[in-house]
């Protein structure tokens, strides 16, 4: 699916294609936030593929098995995918949790009837937790899966909502991840200095609002060092343009051996 937003009073038309996950700013190739970040090291996705595979051995393999030749290799590539069928299915529900806060948002911030609460037990209590949470800190959202651009740094991104939390004018992002970690917030300080670029807004902080897929407990954290997580993502910009600069050289050295050889 394409998306085209027009950015900085119309001077910028930002293209989105949510299939490959790319930007285009008039007509430009743009790297995304998420990809920036994500030349990040994250060390707890191998302690949970770990624990995903140690969770299949239980299950499958039941105490007291005699392995033979062909067991053992059933075994074995059953611990080499565990993770990759708990991913999906992990990503399934993720999916669901962030469709639904978006109408929830949209049909808010549109003044339309709010969706239907979710039926799966643990989305649910999930969201009658981020519900809870909104009341509370008397939160007023207005605006949702805004697309921003930072014509000064090169890069892009969409933020998932803006609006204020006790009165003060913040970047909210949801995640359904298994925990809040550090480079979270690197990606919302990102979205709040593009925001600022591009009309002036000031926000304010940012929050990363954990709404878990798995039952676990709703958790929320604020930024409060955003001028700090913004020039250790701007580390991360330099990093990731060297990176492609030098994936972009091995390809021209590779097109020039095959032309070579032809």
């Amino acid at each position: 699916m394409i998306t085209k937003s027009k950015l900085y009073n119309g001077e910028v038309e930002l293209v989105f294609d949510s299939v490959k996950h790319t930007y285009e700013a008039n007509g430009k190739i743009v790297f995304g936030v998420t990809s920036i970040t994500g030349i990040l090291d994250k060390p707890a996705l191998v302690y949970w593929a770990a624990n995903m595979a140690a969770e299949w051995f239980e299950k499958n393999v039941p105490l007291g098995t005699m392995i033979d030749e062909i067991s053992r290799a059933r075994i074995i590539e059953g611990l080499k995918t565990a993770f990759r069928h708990r991913s999906k299915e992990a990503a399934d529900i993720g999916t669901a949790v962030h469709k639904y806060l978006e109408e929830y948002l949209n049909a808010g911030i549109n003044g339309d009837p709010l969706p239907p609460m979710p039926v799966n037990e643990n989305i649910y209590n999930a969201i009658k937790a981020f519900l809870e949470w909104t009341r509370v800190n008397k939160v007023k959202f207005i605006a949702a899966e805004r697309k921003v651009y930072s014509r000064k740094y090169g890069y892009a991104g969409t933020l998932d909502a803006l609006g204020y939390v006790n009165g003060e004018l913040c970047i909210i992002d949801f995640k359904t991840s298994s925990g809040i970690y550090p480079e979270m917030f690197l990606q919302t300080s990102a979205y709040a200095k593009a925001v600022n670029e591009e009309d002036g807004t000031k926000i304010k902080t940012c929050y990363i609002v954990r709404v878990p897929k798995d039952g676990s407990e709703f958790e929320v954290q604020k930024d409060d060092h955003m001028k700090l997580n913004f020039e250790s993502f701007l580390g991360c910009l330099e990093n990731y343009k060297r990176q492609m600069f030098m994936k972009t050289i091995e390809i021209e050295k590779y097109k020039k051996k095959l032309k070579e050889a032809m």
